[in-house]
């Protein structure tokens, strides 16, 4: 497809994709700036388990990204386009809000706030009348056939991505650049299918996580918190699962494939954590990104301030992120080849993080006096 081509997908909506942007990194910018007013409530202190920054930071990242997409929907004529965000907009408010009571109460517990997302799965497909009615494999599509079936499997895999996207916010741009690479991926997928105005709304909520992202990255300056996290990956799971409604050739599984790096993480954690007889639902501090950050960043980037070196975890993320996406975009109408790729992504991952963690378990005392050395 030609660069014109290309352009005549986003030019009628220059102006609001403009405003995603714009009003995101002002609001973005807004809260830094009166962080001395609302950070009694707002901000996120180190030192918990999970924890990688050295100072309190405000963590409601997630109501710039929010606005910069109200901000972009107001400007929107009515169109199919419109309809699409202004439903994103209003099925996504459980997540945002139950992940912003989080944010400023530090009250709410994972359960309400995995229901809030499943929540919001379900209730975008109430309002849109859209479900997951198939995911290429015979027997589940039997199954999704039925529409309180799809209903409830789309509700949990939308859940299931927000909450994936939550567990990788553990460093400066990661979420964030994950998500915006997703949804630009989401973007591609959607103008290679002819689906102008999917491919808009994917364009939108890109640049509205990426307003956000240029306060985020590289400083650290405003956090994503549970309210952003949420919603971004509330908005990257609807748009994930309205790709393939909406463009049968597409395969569902091109979907999972751009969002397999979180999606791989959630599940590795889980399997991990049942095999170390925790809690599910228990933060701690070795995920893949905390392995990264550990044993090659501290190690091999000793030169760079502590801020720097949270922020030199994101690009290695990013690029297993792009082989994911590429797979996705390359065999988007093959759903064999789509499995053969998470296949090999969750061996890859598998490969990386065992040889991560060996030499975590080989070089834990030292990795102990390093942190005490930063703390004091």
């Amino acid at each position: 497809m030609q660069a014109t081509q290309w352009l005549a997908f986003f030019q009628p909506h220059g102006l609001e994709l403009g405003l995603a942007a714009l009003a995101s990194l002002v609001v973005s910018l807004v809260i830094v700036g009166t962080a001395h007013l609302h950070g009694r409530f707002s901000m996120d202190h180190p030192g918990a388990v999970q924890k990688a920054h050295e100072h309190p930071t405000p963590r409601i990242g997630g109501v710039g990204i929010y606005f910069g997409l109200l901000a972009a929907w107001l400007a929107l004529p009515e169109s199919d386009t419109a309809d699409m965000l202004g439903i994103i907009l209003l099925a996504g408010l459980p997540a945002w809000l139950f992940g912003l009571a989080e944010d400023v109460t530090k009250r709410v517990g994972v359960l309400p706030r995995l229901l809030a997302t499943m929540c919001s799965g379900a209730l975008a497909c109430f309002i849109s009348g859209v479900a997951l009615s198939r995911v290429d494999v015979p027997f589940i599509d039997l199954a999704l056939a039925y529409w309180p079936v799809a209903v409830l499997f789309t509700a949990f895999a939308v859940g299931g991505v927000a909450n994936s996207i939550n567990i990788i916010d553990g460093f400066h741009g990661l979420a964030s650049g994950t998500s915006i690479l997703a949804l630009l991926a989401m973007t591609v997928l959607s103008v290679l299918t002819g689906d102008a105005p999917l491919a808009v709304v994917c364009l939108m909520a890109a640049l509205a996580v990426t307003g956000f992202w240029l306060v985020n990255y590289p400083w650290g300056k405003l956090f994503m918190g549970d309210g952003g996290a949420y919603f971004t990956g509330f908005v990257l799971a609807w748009v994930a699962v309205l790709l393939p409604m909406r463009n049968p050739e597409t395969s569902p599984w091109a979907s999972l494939m751009v969002c397999a790096y979180p999606f791989i993480e959630v599940i590795y954690s889980m399997l991990r954590r049942r095999i170390e007889r925790r809690s599910l639902g228990e933060p701690d501090s070795e995920h893949l990104h905390s392995l990264l950050a550990s044993q090659v960043v501290r190690r091999h980037f000793t030169s760079l301030s502590h801020r720097l070196q949270n922020a030199a975890v994101a690009p290695f993320v990013w690029a297993k992120v792009a082989f994911m996406i590429a797979l996705a975009i390359t065999f988007r109408h093959h759903t064999d080849w789509l499995v053969a790729g998470m296949l090999l992504s969750a061996g890859i991952y598998h490969v990386s993080y065992r040889f991560l963690a060996k030499r975590h378990r080989s070089n834990q005392p030292a990795d102990n006096a390093q942190i005490l050395t930063d703390r004091n």
